[in-house]
């Protein structure tokens, strides 16, 4: 373009020294120069500081309660899992006794090692044998209060002032016919 009579050029110097230079080649047109991007607006980073400050109690409170949730939903899966594992097996050994059954259970050998850690001491399991061709029953019911990350939780929340009441126990039934 060819510049006119009216043509001027404006410069402007940065917060970092660095010029910009801007043309306008009309008189008519008035020219700005946006500096936003390169110098950081004055006084934001108390205003940043503050809404971290509010924000950051509320997104541990749900991560937390996130974390709780998920411990409770894993050992809910962890007790249903236990209680059919634990009739399939009776089912397919029909000749076992009950004690023997809830001590496979609680060994940990199916599985759930969340739940049947220290030997099972925090699950009761009740088997009813069958005779052949009837149904085996086992309930597995666990006692989730004894869950450190939930009891801790449990605590936290309570002094917080929310009375939320997670269950303190779960369990769970599974009938399978004896072969």
């Amino acid at each position: 373009m060819r510049r006119g009579a009216g043509s001027r050029r404006i410069y402007a110097r940065l917060a970092d020294g660095e010029e910009v230079e801007s043309r306008n080649e009309s008189p008519m047109v008035s020219t700005r120069i946006r500096v936003g991007a390169m110098a950081m607006g004055c006084g934001e980073g108390g205003q940043t500081m503050v809404e971290f400050a509010l924000l950051t109690p509320l997104f541990l409170f749900v991560v937390f309660m996130a974390i709780t949730f998920a411990v409770i939903g894993q050992s809910a899966l962890a007790v249903s899992q236990l209680a059919y594992n634990g009739a399939r097996y009776a089912a397919v050994n029909p000749k076992l006794t009950s004690a023997q059954i809830t001590s496979y259970v609680k060994s940990g050998a199916i599985g759930a090692p969340s739940i049947t850690s220290s030997s099972g001491s925090h699950l009761t399991v009740n088997v009813v044998q069958a005779t052949f061709g009837n149904p085996v029953k086992v309930t597995v019911a666990y006692d989730l209060s004894s869950n450190s990350i939930v009891s801790s939780m449990t605590t936290l929340f309570n002094g917080l002032g929310f009375s939320q009441a997670f269950p303190t126990s779960l369990s769970a039934t599974e009938v399978v016919m004896s072969d």
